[in-house]
């Protein structure tokens, strides 16, 4: 070992390790992920800003960001969520379900809760079972507690230079593609040393209808 190389502890060192095996080779742990949950999994292009609606239905989404991303999890992908203005990719197996899902931001509440209210429905149908109102709402802290994390990380990214290398933090984010919330937080925490997660603290609180509280977010 170098020097000037940062002396690492072991939890860094083997979320750093896990992080780059699956951003080289998400394949294995979607596979994994399917066997374990008999969940099924949802291509995203692009990503979607409310990805609560399908997780809360007991699915994974998988936010692609390139042909390289689709490539490598080809097979895998049960539905696909599009945006509505996308050209048709030919790569896309046409025998699977898929959802149009407009870019453009609504108009007003009422139209954004219907796009909400439709993605909720085409949810649940992939999944086999519509999400409940607490689902929903423990999906919505789940990704709040991940942003929190991520933000966190890259303070310290920003902060220490001896804490990660570029690299590395590109594969720790990438790994967020194809981990469900829980378990990318759990990944976040080990790297960054936090013992505990910490608790989602939602603005608006968690009361009242959480597909109003989704429609908001397009606007």
């Amino acid at each position: 070992m170098s020097g000037n190389a940062p002396v690492r502890g072991r939890l860094l060192s083997e979320g750093i390790r896990f992080a780059a095996g699956v951003a080289s080779k998400p394949s294995a742990v979607v596979t994994l992920w399917c066997a374990a949950t008999g969940g099924k999994t949802v291509g995203c292009l692009p990503s979607t800003p409310v990805p609560e609606l399908l997780h809360a239905a007991g699915l994974l989404p998988l936010a692609l960001e390139s042909r390289e991303d689709l490539s490598q999890v080809s097979g895998q992908v049960h539905a696909w969520l599009m945006g509505a203005d996308l050209p048709t990719i030919s790569a896309l197996p046409v025998s699977i379900p898929r959802f149009a899902f407009p870019r453009v931001p609504p108009v007003n509440l009422e139209e954004a809760l219907e796009r909400i209210e439709a993605l909720a429905e085409w949810a649940g149908d992939v999944a086999g079972s519509p999400a409940s109102e607490g689902g929903l709402w423990k999906s919505i802290r789940a990704y709040a507690i991940r942003r929190s994390l991520l933000d966190e990380l890259d303070e310290r990214f920003t902060r220490e230079s001896s804490f990660l290398t570029p690299e590395e933090r590109r594969d720790v984010v990438r790994a967020g593609i194809f981990l469900p919330p829980e378990a990318h937080s759990r990944l976040l925490s080990s790297i960054l040393g936090i013992g505990n997660e910490p608790a989602a603290i939602l603005p608006e609180g968690e009361k009242g209808d959480p597909l109003i509280v989704l429609a908001r977010r397009l606007m």
